[in-house]
């Protein structure tokens, strides 16, 4: 029987998902203290911030030091059991069922790729290890292991089954789209959708909803100055659904050692560089092999022209715009389930790779997440993204047209503090309590008392009711679809600023600009005339931001309001870096 592909539960355009390391989420008992049952005191506080989703960092037996010498949850000893250093079961399900009556959701982190050399898993079942990572062991998932393969669906439903648990996102590497596909079936079978969040992989309906960092406000070693959502996030979002301006570039391994690639110009002269000539793509659905569960997935199809005809191929990588990378050949390559296919016809390839988001599934953005801070990250500086930027949070993330991800603490602008213990080398080199890694933050509540960080987690609050207040308006858009429901705003100001831009629906708009200058207010004049009728009349009322006057709420026409000059405070102060209007066409008879 070939059944449906499991869609995603309809409250995934809604999610604002907020990231908690359990361990040092909250302290009852010094650094490294966090529990289940202390972070269960801190719902209370999430409810109000605003969030309705939790990814949880911290729930299953680990590793005590591994990484970064501290406690991580990416030092996986065994992931069908609750660590107890984070407390008891039935604790652990009342965690979860307190936050589902607070409506918020819970998200488990999973590590696909193996275990801990000192696992009992690796005694107990040695046929299913091949080679390792990370100084852990690997699964060796494409060994026929059909044990290992009950074990890893039977482990994720019990989550689900026992503790109610919505879904996971997993760590580095999907490996294997039919299992995952077979846990969303069966859950769906017991009565419930699940979400699952990609690292980087490609999202696939049926297998993925979504991609953490998807687009990616920061990243390991800061922020991503180049990145064209800091400045222009409706276009950007708009030309990702459509993949307007992606790039492809082809590299080619030959079996003789020598490499051909389509970015690499110093082949002039030598040999001729490959060209790339995209061909448009193809969908195929694909059935498990037990019949009961199936996923689809979306290829782009490539021609390239000018390779050696003579020899033999030992590997074909295709490399997107941002960076990554598919290869035609699984040795030393995690994400193994995602590889290239080609054929070769004299001096000619035709390759397929898959997309990194497939048509119909939403865009995401992430303005921080726990690998900020990697290795190398200057000892002197924050982790954190936003720290204290209403404009970053806002403009790019919480308002954008995408499903957004960010760390606990960026909220009130958390000073970072290390964890005594963490070192700041992976592997636990360097002088404990100088590592910046941002999994190993110690949220110090007490900085709640300073009036700017309150003011911070107040602004917070506002910006996040604003994106929950308009579900109807701000809506993540889906790759492949082309929609004039939110669009860049032209605007005139003496400060190049990033672009405004607004969603509409019927008779609303939302707008949302933006002041990055954390020295200077700026005043600009937003071009409404697309949107709005020059004789309009229009009830405007400033959902954040600084009112002049009476303005707060006030009725205004069309053709005024586009000459109307708006103040944008600087950034980081109580109330700037951010303007969001409220603008409502009012019909006869309303007024």
């Amino acid at each position: 029987m070939d059944y449906e592909i499991i869609d995603a539960p309809e409250y995934l355009e809604r999610l604002i998902i907020y990231e908690i390391a359990t361990k040092s989420f909250t302290s009852p008992n010094g650094p490294e203290s966090g529990t289940f049952a202390s972070m269960e005191e801190k719902l209370p506080y999430l409810e109000e911030l605003g969030i309705n989703a939790v990814w949880l960092t911290g729930h299953q037996l680990c590793d005590k030091s591994h990484f970064y010498n501290i406690w991580t949850e990416y030092a996986c000893i065994r992931p069908d059991c609750i660590d107890p250093s984070l407390g008891t079961e039935a604790e652990f399900r009342h965690f979860v069922e307190s936050a589902h009556s607070r409506g918020i959701k819970i998200f488990l982190d999973v590590i696909t790729h193996g275990v801990m050399e000192d696992s009992p898993l690796v005694k107990e079942h040695p046929d299913w290890f091949l080679g390792g990572s990370w100084g852990m062991r690997d699964f060796d998932w494409y060994g026929g292991h059909a044990d290992l393969d009950a074990w890893w669906v039977d482990t994720w439903l019990w989550y689900i089954k026992e503790f109610g648990i919505d879904g996971y996102r997993l760590d580095v590497a999907h490996y294997r789209n039919d299992l995952w596909a077979l846990i969303r079936r069966k859950a769906a079978d017991m009565g419930k959708k699940i979400v699952i969040i990609a690292e980087t992989g490609p999202a696939i309906p049926g297998v993925t909803d979504i991609l953490q960092h998807g687009e990616a406000v920061s990243h390991n070693h800061g922020l991503n100055h180049s990145f064209r959502m800091l400045h222009d996030a409706a276009g950007y979002c708009r030309d990702r659904q459509i993949r307007a301006n992606e790039r492809w570039e082809v590299k080619i391994f030959y079996e003789d050692g020598t490499i051909q690639d389509s970015r690499d110009s110093s082949w002039f002269g030598k040999s001729k560089v490959p060209e790339v000539i995209f061909e448009g793509d193809v969908t195929e659905k694909i059935v498990c092999a037990d019949g009961c569960a199936s996923y689809r997935i979306q290829k782009g199809r490539l021609r390239v022209e000018n390779i050696h005809d003579e020899k033999r191929i030992q590997n074909i990588q295709v490399i997107n715009k941002a960076g990554q990378v598919w290869n035609s050949s699984r040795e030393g390559v995690l994400e193994v389930d995602y590889t290239v296919e080609y054929t070769k016809a004299k001096n000619k390839l035709t390759v397929y790779f898959p997309y990194r988001i497939q048509d119909g599934q939403f865009l995401s953005v992430q303005l921080s997440c726990h690998d900020d801070g990697w290795v190398g990250f200057p000892e002197e500086e924050s982790p954190y993204a936003a720290k204290g930027s209403r404009y970053l949070a806002g403009y790019t993330t919480l308002l954008a047209p995408a499903i957004p991800v960010f760390m606990s603490g960026e909220e009130f602008n958390a000073d970072y503090r290390p964890l005594p213990q963490l070192a700041p080398g992976l592997y636990g080199e360097g002088e404990p309590g100088k590592g910046r890694w941002l999994y190993g933050s110690w949220i110090d509540w007490e900085q709640l008392k300073n009036p700017e960080k309150a003011a911070m987690l107040e602004d917070m609050k506002r910006i996040i009711q604003i994106r929950r207040a308009h579900p109807h308006l701000i809506r993540p858009g889906k790759m492949g679809e082309k929609t004039d429901r939110f669009c860049p705003v032209d605007y005139d100001a003496e400060e190049i600023l990033p672009i405004p831009y607004c969603y509409r629906e019927e008779n609303e708009v939302l707008l949302i600009a933006a002041n990055p200058d954390q020295e200077n207010d700026v005043w600009v004049k937003l071009d409404l005339s697309q949107i709005l009728q020059p004789e309009s009349r229009c009830r405007v009322s400033i959902l954040f931001g600084e009112a002049q006057g009476d303005e707060a709420e006030f009725v205004e026409n069309g053709i005024n309001l586009s000459e109307h000059k708006w103040l944008i405070r600087r950034d980081k102060t109580s109330r700037g870096g951010l303007l969001v209007l409220k603008i409502e066409e009012i019909r006869k008879g309303q007024e």
